[in-house]
């Protein structure tokens, strides 16, 4: 069975896990998971996880998010999108001009408290579960970072963004703060996931045309790394956990010329198409394990 990632532009009204759930049916793998949960409604970017490959799940969640969609202002809901239950309203929407002022607020470094019908966990449980019991609970706030928070006008009450932010930032809650800056509440009515890193959704295919041949090789998600093709007889020996192959690694690599230090670099086999794994070069030219995923037999 091969490792590696497929790059899914994920539907509206389904889950993150349904589409992990779709996949490994499809594929009949033993193993497959995702990088970064979209929300049910939400479009876009999913990197999925096959069989080895999801051990790169931290690798694969890193980097820069990109979102894009529409806002709708004058309403608060109950999940700070328009899936939830609609709580207030207003119709006292400000001009655009002030709406672009205070999206400029909402950039750099700033406290964010995820919706409560998220995927952060609260005393070991999913905020999500715990607001659909009708459980009283309270998320604490944590730093972000937006780098781009642009606005549009569509509509009086709809606004088109751009938004280019760190991982675990929730564009709802954007939306939902930005309206309470207005005094007119907000929710994010479309969310499309364009870009994870330097991965983006203009390489993912539907969910419909998922297939071993639409496997991706998993080191595309860290493109930066050097690589390395060693004898086969010797990879298979690193993927073993033999420390004896990695000082012969490194003395056949001579890897105080050839790579900086510290470093990661990925290793496979002579001709082979799956990476194997990912080495650390150490201060002194040494290596150590880093991650195996396997060889394609």
């Amino acid at each position: 069975m091969r490792n590696g990632i497929l790059l899914i532009d994920k539907p509206a009204g389904m889950t993150s896990a349904g589409v992990v759930a779709r996949v490994k049916r499809t594929l009949t793998a033993s193993r497959v998971g995702h990088a970064g949960t979209l929300d049910p409604d939400a479009t876009g970017l999913l990197v999925i996880l096959v069989n080895g490959a999801t051990r790169v799940a931290s690798y694969a969640a890193d980097g820069v998010k990109v979102y894009s969609g529409t806002m709708r202002l004058g309403l608060r809901t109950s999940t700070d999108d328009l899936a939830g239950e609609v709580l207030e309203t207003c119709s006292d929407i400000p001009d655009f001009a002030e709406v672009g002022r205070e999206a400029t607020r909402f950039t750099g470094r700033i406290e964010q408290v995820p919706p409560k019908v998220s995927a952060v966990k609260i005393g070991g449980k999913r905020a999500h579960k715990l607001q659909r019991q009708g459980e009283s609970f309270e998320i604490a706030p944590r730093t972000v970072q937006v780098d781009r928070f642009e606005v549009a006008p569509e509509s009086p009450d709809t606004i088109r963004y751009l938004v280019e932010c760190s991982p675990g930032t929730y564009v709802r809650a954007l939306a939902r703060d930005l309206g309470n800056a207005l005094g007119c509440g907000g929710a994010a009515a479309t969310i499309r996931r364009e870009r994870s890193g330097h991965l983006s959704v203009q390489n993912a295919i539907p969910l419909e045309a998922v297939s071993w041949e639409a496997l991706r090789d998993w080191s595309i998600i860290v493109p930066e790394l050097p690589r390395v093709e060693l004898p086969t007889k010797l990879a298979l020996s690193i993927h073993n956990g033999q420390r004896s192959s990695l000082r012969e690694t490194a003395s056949l690599l001579q890897l105080q010329e050839s790579f900086p230090r510290p470093g990661l670099l990925l290793y496979t086999a002579e001709k082979a198409s799956e990476s194997m794994g990912i080495l650390a070069v150490t201060s002194d030219g040494s290596l150590e394990f880093e991650l195996n995923l396997g060889l394609k037999s």
